[in-house]
């Protein structure tokens, strides 16, 4: 009877996990042999594996419910408002021992082995447990189905995470334990890394998104004039990795006979200059305010021969002293452009996606632009004699003792290993996604001793010269001069809803603040039978404050992880039963978030006035057909 009723609670209740199943045992791709039920000295059901010659048991041989106790005591200091992932099934016993033990804490289920669920399902209670905290069951017998569980699963986390091992699984199946830690290591450094870099620059790119946004209007698009203008031809992208060094006569020999267009990313525009080699464009997007510095000594010497290649969304101290002309791409942190702006052909506007290096948003603006092959100069992504730039970049640093040791060690391009950072290596694995998804392209690394790059294959730059390198392909004017193709009339149409948008901004956000007030006096007076009608208005209302144009453009960009965990904690206001409770958690979540939207807005309302007289100020007086 209980493998009819796991079966069907199964099939009820998490749907694609049955179909699974299913396909497991119709596909034959279970070993029934590897795990095999018995009976343990008091009668209960047991697990063992038959693995190398040798039976490992997942439970105890003797009491299989006394050790899953035990297994419990471990986590004895437990707290009811943590989430927890049970790594391996086993029969289930830890799993309903702790459903007992906490009835309302949520928890996933985790197993890797088709086996042990299947005979979890056949023995186990799984119909017994109580399924509204049973979040998910994943049966993650290959990397992708484990990925998608824990990017679902941290989408959703807000609270303190506890792992519990069934130790006889790790015991058993110790590579796939050891795949699961690497993984759940990997994804969640990914995931603080991403809230580390949203909340240290959510303000900034929308800021310098409204501060660049006339210099946008002011230069041509790079890619609605000139993608796919250069099919076929070879493009050097030249980093400040200290092995730029080693390249640099080369890099010349190149550019002075127009063997490839030249494009530097982030310091190596120092070491270019310093050499006397002016590129065909420097790229940049790095949001920050020390940008700047990178560019300090063209703005010194005032060299206005080299054109900038800005991503929308970058620092605007960058732009302000710039001498050379500036060319624009948009960035998909640019909430405000993708707003107002519209081609006057009514064709997509095409830009990139941002990245953690210039180098893999550059990546992606050739790969649209056409060129091909893309040659990768100056790009170790790793330590090299003591440094970690080229010569030239006078802000860097050579490389202590401290970073060494935290250093890690990774391929390099010779088979070897050499010493990198954290920063670095992200930025090289974010590469090679964009190299894999980037089809059609052939990436080459002449970096010597630099960090191997998957999809990128390593070829000396002498070699590349006599290979690929034969022709003068270079135009001199090869980028376009005083081209505009926004729509003026889209323009001025999206100012008017903008401007309405702020206007009723103001009026919800105010209602926010009066049904907060009125849930907090009636749960205060203990007037519980009201409350759900305020909070079926307050969905109401900040309904319209997800749909409000002002707050989606400027507001909520700003506040991305207050938003994020917002939204995480309302799916545990929805399963607060008690109704004080839910009074105190509504009030805090919502009130926390309401405070800080309403400072960005009264700060953000002064930068907009600066896309008001932009748009109404700068082509005033003119007839509107001659606009841009």
């Amino acid at each position: 009877m209980s493998m009819i009723d796991n079966i069907n609670a199964l099939k009820n209740n998490f749907y694609p996990l049955w179909k699974q199943w299913e396909e497991y045992k119709q596909e034959k791709k279970l070993e029934p042999s590897l795990v095999e039920a018995e009976n343990s000295r008091n009668g209960t059901k047991t697990l063992a594996v038959n693995v190398s010659e040798r039976r490992v048991y997942l439970h105890s041989k003797y009491d299989p419910h006394r050790e899953a106790e035990m297994i419990l005591e471990e986590y004895k200091n437990f707290e009811d408002n943590s989430t927890v992932i049970f790594y391996g099934t086993g029969l289930g016993y830890h799993i309903a021992a702790f459903a007992k033990r906490h009835p309302n804490v949520d928890f996933f289920i985790y197993e890797p082995v088709p086996e042990v669920f299947n005979q979890y399902i056949s023995h186990g209670e799984l119909s017994k447990l109580p399924l509204s905290r049973v979040k998910s069951i994943v049966l993650a017998d290959a990397e992708q189905q484990a990925t998608n569980f824990f990017i679902n699963f941290f989408n959703r986390l807000d609270r303190k995470l506890i792992i519990i091992p069934l130790p006889g699984h790790k015991t058993a199946f110790p590579e796939q334990y050891n795949q699961f830690q690497e993984l759940f290591n990997k994804l969640i450094k990914d995931k603080r890394n991403s809230l580390r870099t949203n909340y240290a620059f959510q303000k900034r790119w929308t800021l310098n998104s409204i501060k660049n946004f006339k210099e946008v209007l002011n230069t041509p698009n790079i890619l609605m004039e000139k993608k796919g203008a250069f099919t076929g031809q070879p493009a050097l992208l030249v980093a400040p990795g200290p092995s730029l060094n080693e390249e640099i006569e080369k890099v010349r020999y190149i550019k002075d006979n127009g063997l490839a267009y030249i494009f530097s990313v982030g310091g190596s525009i120092n070491t270019l200059v310093e050499n006397n080699i002016y590129p065909h464009a420097a790229c940049t997007y790095d949001p920050t305010e020390n940008n700047q510095k990178v560019f300090a000594k063209v703005v010194e010497r005032d060299i206005k021969g080299i054109p900038m290649i800005f991503g929308s969304s970058v620092g605007y101290e960058t732009l302000e002293k710039y001498p050379g002309p500036k060319y624009h791409v948009l960035t998909s942190q640019d909430t405000v452009s993708a707003f107002f702006l519209k081609s006057r052909n009514g064709e997509p506007i095409q830009g990139v996606y941002d990245a953690p290096s210039i180098t893999g948003v550059t990546l992606q603006l050739l790969y649209q632009l056409g060129f091909n092959p893309i040659i990768l100069v100056g790009q170790n992504l790793a330590y090299k004699d003591n440094k970690r730039h080229s010569a030239g970049v006078d802000y860097s640093s050579e490389v202590n003792e401290q970073e060494k040791q935290n250093g890690l060690w990774v391929k390099d391009v010779h088979g070897g290993k050499v010493l990198t950072n954290e920063v670095f290596n992200r930025t090289r694995q974010q590469m090679e996604l964009y190299i894999e998804k980037l089809s059609g392209i052939k990436v080459i690394n002449t970096t010597q001793g630099g960090a191997d790059i998957k999809g990128a294959s390593f070829i000396s730059l002498d070699e590349v010269i006599t290979r690929f390198l034969k022709d003068e392909i270079t135009v001199s004017d090869w980028l376009p001069k005083d081209k505009y193709s926004y729509d003026i009339d889209y323009l001025f149409v999206q100012l008017d809803k903008m401007n309405a948008a702020y206007t009723d901004l103001k009026k919800i956000m105010s209602n926010v603040d009066e049904l907060l007030k009125k849930i907090c006096s009636l749960a205060v007076n203990g007037n519980f039978g009201q409350l759900e009608r305020m909070y079926s208005k307050l969905d109401a209302t900040t309904e319209k404050l997800q749909d409000n144009s002002y707050f989606k453009v400027f507001i909520k960009p700003m506040n991305r992880v207050y938003a994020d965990i917002l939204s995480k904690e309302a799916i545990y206001i929805r399963e607060e039963k008690e109704p004080r409770a839910k009074a105190e958690k509504v009030i805090n979540a919502f009130g926390k978030f309401l405070y800080v939207c309403n400072k960005d807005l009264s700060f953000t309302y002064g930068e907009f006035e600066i896309i008001n007289r932009t748009i109404t100020g700068l082509y005033s007086g003119e007839p509107k057909e001659s606009r841009f």
